[in-house]
């Protein structure tokens, strides 16, 4: 007997229907008060981590606010005050902004869980550019599995978020996986250093691991985010069972026996090389699954670093 790797479908549940939108406009406003991290400080100014906004001199004008007590008149934006007949400031940027570079694995293993991993991992890209947009940082976007990656180069602002959510939200999984290829492509359409994030489900780790390098050679720190279905992380027993890749259709036949304890102990082992290869890149890993709500992403993002809060 052969079985395809994926879970059983839940009936109608709440989280089903969550699952209509990437990004509600509640959960984008908490994200707004989030900044991406750079963690190395001593280096993040040449970097371009952007660490506040100030009213004063400068080139780029990235917000205006009310006009207050002690404000350098100088600094009023008298173009606004035309249209809108209130006094306001022009905010400019300590620093040049950040540029974040998300991967998005589109192979056909994404394809499994409810919602579906690729899903999950949109929602997840989607959120770590809402955080960047909000800060006036920068956010090129790779979705694909190979060299045929569909690429947006940075963007900024609204629109810009519009534009990621908009690729984002017509993902669809098919292909085998070469996560390097496509890493290659998300950094060659964001020049410079800064933050590349590459969400995936990890099953193809000497891809992703050579992207990994590829993104700290150009001089980006890495962040892996792990995305399993939970039938991946603690399956029943098949034991007995052939499995099915369902990228290259190889048949894979279990013992009789053991098969499920087995399964944890590659797993473990798997992770475990993950994490010795991406320390050795000074690069975070963050995991998750299908099923976790997303303020629990969020927060073990915070935790790992790759997120911080009270920033601004």
């Amino acid at each position: 007997m052969s079985v395809a790797l994926q879970d059983t479908p839940p009936g109608p549940t709440r989280a089903a229907a969550a699952d209509a939108s990437l990004l509600s406009p509640e959960i984008a406003g908490r994200l707004g008060r989030l900044a991406i991290v750079a963690r190395r400080a001593a280096t993040a100014r040449a970097r371009g981590r952007r660490r506040a906004r100030r009213a004063g001199g400068g080139s780029e004008t990235v917000d205006l606010r009310a006009y207050g007590a002690g404000d350098d008149p100088r600094r009023i934006a008298w173009h606004a005050y035309a249209r809108l007949e209130r006094l306001l400031v022009r905010l400019v940027a300590d620093e040049a902004p950040l540029r974040l570079t998300l991967v998005v694995d589109e192979s056909a293993s994404m394809s499994h869980g409810r919602p579906t991993k690729l899903r999950q991992a949109s929602r997840i890209a989607a959120g770590f550019a809402a955080v960047a947009l909000a800060g006036e940082d920068r956010v090129a976007l790779a979705v694909g599995s190979g060299g045929d990656a569909r690429v947006q180069r940075p963007v900024s602002g609204r629109a810009g978020l519009a534009r990621v959510l908009a690729t984002l939200d017509g993902v669809a999984a098919s292909g085998e996986t070469d996560l390097r290829a496509a890493v290659q492509r998300g950094l060659d359409a964001a020049p410079g250093r800064g933050v590349c994030v590459i969400l995936s489900d990890l099953f193809e780790p000497q891809g992703i691991l050579a992207g990994a390098r590829e993104a700290r050679r150009r001089g980006h720190e890495v962040a892996l985010v792990e995305v399993l279905a939970p039938f991946e992380i603690d399956p029943p027993d098949l034991s007995g069972f052939d499995l099915e890749d369902e990228e290259t259709g190889e048949l894979i036949e279990l013992p009789e026996r053991g098969a499920r304890e087995r399964f944890h102990e590659t797993l473990a082992m798997h992770r475990w090389q993950v994490d010795e290869a991406a320390r050795a890149l000074e690069a975070v890993v963050v995991r998750t699954s299908t099923d976790e709500p997303f303020e629990a992403i969020v927060s073990r993002a915070l935790g790992a670093g790759v997120l911080a809060g009270g920033v601004r």
